[in-house]
């Protein structure tokens, strides 16, 4: 390999590195962290089009993060259902790989693999989140081409679930599993606000679902503001354009 080649090849290891690091304060700060990672995920590793991140909270699945409703759709079938790859990931600590158009998904999850085909899912990659001894949920890639996980370059999800995993279950051990718990169902109410400013982006602008989410997170980083406090203020009418003078 060229000096060149090598070059490029290190560039999204670093870019993804620099999105997944950091050391949590509290268990307020997970949700933007989390959300920070499933979208780094989704720009850096080939062949992943979907992410979202399962959090176990005492036994008990929720997503935290994802990258659009399609992904939170096709999770909450596994819950629904309880079974799927991102459960046996998250629960059993394993690494799964499946092609969803297989035979092998109907005969391990066959009402998911029946129910998740209609979104158009065709491959899915399901990283256990461990930390030492501690199992604490799952970063599952979807793709929409068949084999889509099958030969490519899997270190930079590994790098980032292990990251991930290290960075929630340092905050648990300092706010414990109620308090995230709780943060979780905050998110959750949030969710509804930020897809609908989303929606309205996408109607206004002409954006589509994942350049509508980047234009409020560049944005509430320049005003300082929360994501879902933004999503407020778009749908309030009350966000006001920065112009130049």
């Amino acid at each position: 390999m060229t000096d060149t080649e090598t070059t490029l090849v290190a560039q999204p290891h670093e870019q993804l590195l620099r999105e997944v690091a950091g050391v949590l304060a509290s268990v307020e700060e997970l949700h933007d962290y989390l959300t920070r990672v499933v979208h780094a995920v989704r720009e850096h590793v080939d062949g992943c089009d979907e992410v979202g991140i399962t959090l176990l909270v005492d036994g008990r699945p929720s997503t935290a993060a994802y990258t659009t409703v399609a992904t939170l759709e096709i999770d909450a079938v596994q819950y629904q259902l309880d079974e799927g790859p991102c459960l046996d990931a998250a629960r059993l600590g394993i690494e799964v790989v499946v092609g969803l158009a297989e035979d092998e998904a109907d005969v391990r999850w066959p009402l998911f693999a029946e129910a998740v085909r209609r979104d158009g899912v065709k491959s899915l990659m399901a990283l256990p989140l461990v930390s030492g001894d501690e199992r604490v949920g799952a970063l599952n890639l979807y793709g929409r081409g068949a084999q889509a996980f099958e030969s490519f370059e899997a270190s930079l999800a590994r790098t980032a679930a292990s990251r991930a995993a290290d960075a929630i279950v340092a905050v648990l051990r300092l706010d414990g599993a109620q308090r995230l718990a709780g943060q979780l169902e905050q998110a959750m109410a949030s969710r509804a606000v930020i897809e609908q400013a989303k929606g309205a982006l996408m109607a206004t602008r002409s954006l589509d679902e994942h350049a509508a989410f980047e234009w409020m997170r560049e944005t509430s980083q320049a005003r300082n503001v929360k994501v879902r406090d933004l999503a407020g203020q778009v749908l309030a009418g009350l966000f006001i354009e920065d112009r130049a003078h």
